[in-house]
């Protein structure tokens, strides 16, 4: 299947994580863009490099509204010994029924294909798309110019909606 392009509908998908939860695209959607980061298994060096890069923006991307998570094909124990080892603040999921080919992306467990990145939008519309040769730090100055360009996520919402939230995380 061809790879998506920026402006087609986002496929949904129902993975592992190494929450131990079923984690399904369309409900993290609504509260954030999601970046969707499809790597080979944890012996692709530079997946374990940009990994720790994107734990280290972690905190920078949850100020865009922006979630993270990881997508690769090795088996969810492996997945959860590396985020333990690169100590990720964010999910992994193991794709066992090859969403990743939804997006035109083959990941696997040999640890030789260049990782991917996709940049998913509240309206579960695919929003950049990275190039997989590009470095990481090129990439993710595309993705914060692409999140700074989206409307808040309470742009929606009625005043006295965000004035009540505020007033429970308050007190």
């Amino acid at each position: 299947m061809p790879r998506l392009s920026v402006g087609d509908a986002a496929p949904n998908f129902d993975l592992a994580s190494t929450e131990d939860v079923v984690l399904m695209l369309r409900d993290e959607i609504p509260r954030s863009a999601v970046l969707l980061y499809f790597f080979d298994g944890p012996d692709n060096k530079r997946a374990r490099r940009d990994l720790t890069e994107l734990a280290a923006r972690h905190t920078s991307f949850a100020g865009l509204d922006m979630k993270i998570l990881g997508i690769s094909a090795t088996k969810l124990e492996e997945l959860r010994t590396l985020q333990r080892e690169l100590e990720l603040p964010f999910p992994l999921l193991f794709d066992d029924r090859g969403f990743s080919s939804l997006f035109g992306v083959e990941v696997g467990e040999g640890g030789g294909a260049e990782p991917v990145m996709v940049l998913v939008n509240r309206d579960q519309r695919v929003l950049w798309l990275g190039d997989g040769s590009a470095e990481l730090e090129t990439s993710l100055g595309e993705v914060e110019g692409r999140l700074e360009s989206l409307p808040s996520s309470t742009a929606n919402y009625p005043r006295s909606v965000i004035n009540r939230l505020v007033d429970l995380w308050v007190n």
